[in-house]
């Protein structure tokens, strides 16, 4: 009896026109040895928001976390305070992930540090600030790729966090989130030896962000049900591809490598990367029930993950 592991490789087969006839068990290894292969060419594991399926998201708790499980890169969301200063947050307001409420572009730097960044994850990481940029590229250098998901627009913007990561980061090790073409155009002559990911509105972006110098082009998994042959626009152009995941489970990254994906992303970065590995050695997925049994059988002490 073929397990789903088997299915999923002869449905990529078929996929990839081979041939009907052909015996299946083959099929199903020629569909593993694919997935093999697009597994090692998965070039960054960004974390993101740190590793935040077990550490509160945007913290220095979770982008540290992010390095020790061996992440490639960190996902942070760069915004303004009232008084501009940089700081990481996803959401424009501050109720869901701190104790504080309102909006962050109307609380000042010195309001905003003294909200609690973590309980609301987690007790433990009460002591948990809204970090400033500053603060993550300074943890992440020579640790670790940051990437800048860049929450404002603006020439200012732009320019101040050009200087934060001139200052206090590394350009090279720097990824650059654009979300206009006009904002992909500064950051190539204001930061040069940075990378760019295209956060792009829409699919109908997508040439004029690569044109405009982008590496690597961000399509939603729902955008790409919708319109698979969105995926071929984007490796036809010869730039990088970056999958949104967030388990890092077998099914979903085993779904995002049929996309020839250069770059994927989970809120579990460790979960990801040890997937990865497993489809690029073709191990088989391995049941809870035997996992326990193992332990059970020769006393074996796993780690946490």
């Amino acid at each position: 009896m073929m397990n789903k592991r088997m299915i999923v490789a002869m449905g990529l087969g078929m996929a990839l026109g081979w041939g009907a006839g052909e015996d299946r068990a083959v099929v199903a290894e020629r569909g593993a040895d694919s997935l093999a292969k697009r597994a090692l060419a998965v070039r960054q594991v960004i974390a993101h928001r740190g590793s935040s399926s077990d550490r509160p998201e945007c913290t220095l708790v979770s982008l540290r976390r992010a390095i020790e499980v061996g992440a490639t890169a960190s996902e942070v969301d760069v915004r303004w305070t009232k008084d501009r200063q940089l700081v990481i947050l996803h959401d424009a307001t501050l109720d869901r992930t701190t104790n504080g409420t309102g909006k962050i572009g109307a609380t000042t730097l010195v309001e905003v540090r003294r909200l609690d960044a973590g309980s609301w994850f987690d007790a433990k990481y009460r002591a948990e600030k809204v970090p400033t940029l500053r603060e993550v590229l300074e943890t992440g250098r020579g640790r670790i790729d940051v990437l800048l998901d860049l929450k404002e627009q603006g020439a200012d913007y732009d320019q101040q966090v050009v200087g934060e990561v001139k200052r206090f980061g590394d350009p090279k090790k720097t990824i650059v989130g654009v979300r206009s073409v006009a904002q992909a155009r500064r950051f190539r002559k204001l930061l040069p030896g940075s990378r760019q990911l295209g956060l792009i509105p829409d699919p109908k972006s997508i040439e004029a962000f690569v044109e405009a110098g982008v590496e690597t082009i961000r399509l939603w998994p729902r955008w790409i049900k919708a319109e698979p042959k969105l995926v071929e626009r984007v490796h036809r152009l010869k730039v990088g591809l970056h999958v949104n995941g967030s388990k890092g489970a077998r099914a979903e990254v085993e779904a995002a490598l049929a996309h020839r994906p250069t770059s994927l992303s989970s809120d579990d970065p460790g979960r990801l990367i040890k997937t990865l590995k497993a489809i690029s050695q073709n191990k088989k997925p391995t049941s809870r029930r035997s996992r326990v049994f193992s332990r059970a059988a020769f006393g074996t002490r796993l780690g946490r993950g």
